[in-house]
């Protein structure tokens, strides 16, 4: 074997190499840095100092719960899907546009696609895990509806 040859070998192995580990990686990562569940602040009306913060989270868990089976999670499970291919498209042009211009070769231009499309399906996947739902006005809404049902008093989220 040349040294061409030995070196174009050792090339393409680190290009399969980081086509595989990046991307898990960079899930890994990003749903570490996921955003979490925003949870409803109470006024401490006459319900909630009846019922107490550990009853009234018990019920701001079940109107959320009540949420996410509603309507309201089937739109922000629609809206997730539209996040995650958004954001592999943007991260695998991105990623493309970039190795073009730094000169790789053609047959490296693949591999790259292909680690950037997961980076950026499983980057925008995490983010949307953790925010789409409880950051979407329309869940707020219903919560604060559920639990206003419930005889308490929502002034924010945190």
């Amino acid at each position: 074997m040349s040294l061409r040859e030995a070196r174009i070998l050792t090339m393409t192995y680190r290009t399969h190499i980081m086509s595989l580990c990046l991307p898990s990686l960079a899930v890994a990562l990003l749903a570490g840095c996921a955003t979490p569940v925003a949870q409803p602040a109470f006024y401490p009306n006459a319900h909630y100092q009846q019922v107490g913060p550990a009853q009234a989270q018990v019920d701001a868990d079940t109107c959320a719960q009540l949420a996410q089976q509603s309507q309201v999670g089937a739109v922000n499970r629609i809206d997730a899907e539209h996040s995650a291919a958004t954001g592999a498209a943007g991260v695998a042009t991105a990623g493309l546009v970039g190795s073009v211009l730094s000169g790789a070769h053609s047959h490296d231009l693949k591999n790259i696609a292909i680690g950037a499309v997961a980076v950026g399906a499983g980057g925008a996947a995490a983010t949307t895990a953790g925010q789409s739902v409880s950051g979407s006005p329309l869940y707020r809404q219903f919560v604060q509806q559920c639990l206003a049902e419930r005889g308490y008093h929502v002034i924010g989220w945190h």
